[in-house]
């Protein structure tokens, strides 16, 4: 149960103490100018009337105590000064570490530009740092088509679910239909068919959407969000849970600071992705999803957390308010389609012993971020950390968007149903991993660009609850959301625990080859086409792959294989140098015979696992034997038993060397 939530200036009041010295409004010197003080973003679009102050720790706290406050400024025409941010009061020192207690929000007549305003305070010894709030906006796709109602490919999968559209979505299992795009590739999607079988997601995970608001009555949808219990059964109008935020149900609409997503807005963006990773499965309805369950009542659970209103950007300070909310309400990982132009490569700062970087854009966000993923906030007992996952960008850029380029959070790159780039994903430095973002340049030749985009829950034009198709390295972003929750409610589903850098390093080695088919070529994009060699060794470390991940967790190892073709494992990978002094016995589940197309059990020969492998799928192979048996011997003894499973992965396309095992 959430405490009652207290201004960040109030918890800073109650840590130390203040003198009754006055404050010194101005003492102006060299080393006092807006130059030195000026931090973040200085040339992009930024909000009017306001700016971001950081104060040193006393003045912060006189300001808290009531000694002082806009009155600090009155005479330079400051109307109000508020704590930017708040936060639970049990997370008060992890907030302290990161400067958020000395983060106000100044205001002023909208008359006055921002840069006058901070030219004016920038002389106090008292200011820190002056922020000027910035204005950030989703990485969008520049088509969005509503699905016709009537499935427009003819892929079929053998997936347990029931939801009508799922063959039409090759994100989620590409079967290399043609009626997709003539280019199609199986196995060419986010492989969670087979993850299926091992978990589809629980509700203790929560994801965050930090975007657009999510349609929260959307038929796929509506019992995939996450609940405040309090504010469901409190009282309309008051705050049940005391943390700040009256009747968030839901989640919060930060951009208009009420309860409910803005009616006057259709959401699509929001809702698009929130459906890829957790629109309800195997409901008989719509879309299937990465991590939305078996239709059981599991599943993980969304927080609708909106900073982007209708025609505007979010400001900064709208953005670091919903990391603070979802870290403070039981959020495990934030999903954020949205960032800065491409190649903002950002340096790390250290807030801890209080130094800015002042090449930062958005330092607010920045440390709201390290608030959001500190340790101590995290809200997955099976992970060290919350995780944050970002978007790449649009822009055919040489650098991941900011803030998806800082080092401790995951950039997402896109591609086709050809499992190739898309020529519209950024690359390059700050990229991470890659996941289906959909790819309509290849869809000319069927004259309807649908089926090669990414099909999920939506809002159609009439401003109904619908499903749309949409392409862009926002859709590709929740796919790599959807595999990471899925890999937090399988590691507390198994009781297991990982550090931060054990679970991102196991999501970004459980992934499928893409350089290897990146050699030459090109590729048709927009009115041109593009070298596929430009995007070789910079989409990240290869395409997610759920199946590959979970297997990881469970700490089973993975080999890949080609369909068609007679594969030989070297058992001395995966047992050890002395594998072929033992007789095995060889198992294979009968989903993972049909997933693999095994039409003859494996064998094992000179000292290898030999099978061949029919079709694109998953699986797993078991071997057992045991040691210190001799069937000549009469007395008794007999040997100890062991058995060790292999995760079997069979994809067309693969590196010489197997790819990431």
């Amino acid at each position: 149960m959430k405490k009652s939530l207290f201004t960040l200036a109030a918890l800073a009041m109650i840590s130390m103490s203040c003198s009754t010295e006055l404050i010194e409004n101005k003492e102006l010197h060299q080393d006092h100018t807006l130059e030195s003080k000026l931090v973040g973003e200085t040339a992009g679009e930024i909000a009017q009337g306001t700016l971001l102050i950081r104060f040193d720790e006393e003045t912060a706290g006189r300001i808290a105590s009531g000694e002082t406050g806009a009155a600090l400024f009155a005479q330079e025409g400051i109307t109000g000064l508020k704590p930017a941010l708040s936060v639970a009061p049990e997370n008060i020192e992890v907030a302290r570490k990161y400067g958020l207690t000395q983060w106000f929000e100044a205001s002023f007549d909208e008359s006055v530009a921002p840069q006058k305003m901070a030219e004016r305070i920038a002389g106090s010894k008292n200011v820190r740092s002056i922020q000027y709030n910035t204005l950030i906006d989703h990485v969008n796709s520049e088509i969005s088509l509503e699905h016709s109602g009537a499935l427009m490919t003819k892929a079929g999968t053998d997936a347990a679910f029931n939801d009508p559209m799922l063959p039409d979505q090759w994100n989620l299992i590409n079967t290399g239909d043609k009626a997709i795009a003539s280019t199609a590739v199986a196995g060419a999607d986010v492989g969670v068919k087979d993850a299926w079988r091992l978990t589809a997601g629980i509700p203790e995970i929560v994801v965050a959407v930090l975007d657009e608001g999510v349609r929260v009555t959307h038929e796929d949808l509506a019992k995939a969000m996450w609940v405040n219990e309090a504010e469901s059964n409190g009282t309309a109008g008051k705050d049940d849970d005391g943390n700040g935020y009256v009747d968030d149900t839901n989640g919060y609409n930060f951009a208009e600071g009420k309860s409910r997503p803005s009616a006057s807005y259709n959401h699509d963006h929001g809702t698009h992705v929130a459906g890829t990773i957790a629109a309800t499965n195997n409901n008989g309805k719509g879309v299937s999803s990465i991590a939305g369950g078996t239709g059981n009542g599991d599943g993980v659970r969304i927080m609708s957390c909106q900073i982007f209103k209708e025609g505007a950007k979010a400001a900064d300070k709208t953005v670091a308010d919903a990391f603070i909310y979802a870290a403070d309400n039981g959020a495990s990982i934030a999903q954020c389609s949205y960032g800065s132009v491409g190649g903002a490569i950002m340096s790390d700062h250290d807030y801890i012993n209080g130094i800015e970087n002042h090449s930062n854009p958005a330092p607010l966000e920045y440390a709201a971020l390290q608030y959001f993923m500190d340790p101590a906030n995290s809200n997955c007992p099976a992970v060290g950390t919350n995780i944050a996952v970002f978007a790449a960008g649009n822009d055919s850029g040489p650098a991941s968007s900011y803030p998806g380029a800082l080092p401790f959070c995951i950039s997402v790159t896109a591609f086709g149903p050809d499992g190739l780039p898309g020529g519209y994903s950024n690359r390059g430095p700050g990229c991470d991993i890659a996941a289906p973002g959909g790819d309509p340049w290849l869809a000319p030749v069927l004259s309807n660009e649908a089926p090669c985009m990414i099909l999920s829950t939506g809002v159609t034009s009439g401003g109904g609850a619908g499903y749309i198709y949409k392409y862009g390295t926002s859709m590709a972003c929740p796919h790599v959301s959807g595999v990471v929750a899925l890999g937090m409610s399988y590691a507390m589903e198994l009781g297991k625990k990982f550090s931060r850098e054990e679970f991102i390093s196991m999501l970004l080695t459980s992934v499928n080859d893409i350089d290897s088919r990146l050699g030459s070529g090109t590729k048709k994009y927009a009115d041109g086409t593009f070298e596929l060699a430009s995007f070789k060794g910079q989409m990240g470390t290869g395409m997610v792959d759920a199946w590959r991940f979970l297997n990881s967790i469970e700490g089973i190892p993975s080999a890949q294989v080609v369909p068609g073709k007679e594969a030989a494992i070297a058992l001395d990978d995966y047992i050890g140098e002395t594998s072929g002094n033992f007789e095995y016995t060889v198992t294979v589940d009968n989903a993972s015979k049909t997933s693999l197309g095994l039409q003859s059990n494996p064998v094992i020969r000179n000292g290898k696992l030999v099978l061949t492998a029919t079709k694109t799928g998953s699986g797993r192979i078991t071997l057992s034997s045991s040691v210190g048996k001799d069937s000549s011997r009469e007395d008794g003894i007999s040997g100890l038993g062991f058995s060790r499973e292999i995760s079997i992965i069979s994809r067309s396309f693969a590196a010489e060397d197997g790819g990431w095992l």
